[in-house]
């Protein structure tokens, strides 16, 4: 049986799993080949635990879950999650309770794994996009509780970090 199809029958869960049983060298060598900031990975788990953050966020989405305010998330995040979106971004803190930070850690691979400019700049403008229609259809009480209020200034740090 090809390695390949392999991957073409696992689920992330799975896939997660398995990065997580590699050892720290090859996982240091991924980490290294994603453009992952090493600093704030002393033990290599992000590349696992990242994964384990977007398997929750898609069965959310698969399953029509609420995504807004991230209560899909099962996985606490560890302080290496937080410490390596926070160093390379720029940004004041990351806890993955809002559905801005997984804009955020997604826009971060795609930067780190080639995905042009122009096309994570438009991820970004669409997201911001369905909050500002969001926040048109709904009362400002309700606004403010769904959407984070500096929502607007993460997406400007974000956007500055992409170029």
């Amino acid at each position: 049986m090809p390695l390949w199809s392999l991957f073409e029958i696992m689920m992330m869960g799975d896939f997660g799993s398995l990065l997580e049983c590699l050892d720290l060298q090859t996982r240091d060598e991924i980490t290294k080949a994603l453009g992952m900031n090493l600093a704030a990975d002393t033990n290599w788990e992000l590349i696992y635990k990242y994964l384990y953050a977007f398997k929750d966020l898609r069965n959310a989405i698969a399953h029509n879950d609420v995504i807004f305010d991230a209560r899909f998330r099962r996985i606490d995040p560890t302080k290496a999650m937080k410490d390596c979106l926070q160093r390379d971004i720029a940004l004041p803190f990351v806890n993955f309770k809002s559905i801005g930070d997984y804009v955020i850690l997604t826009c971060y691979y795609l930067k780190n794994l080639g995905v042009t400019k122009t096309e994570i700049k438009s991820f970004i403008r669409e997201f911001e996009k369905v909050t500002d229609d969001y926040r048109a259809l709904v009362s400002p009480a309700v606004a403010d509780i769904v959407v984070r209020g500096d929502l607007q200034q993460r997406m400007t740090i974000l956007k500055n970090y992409v170029g």
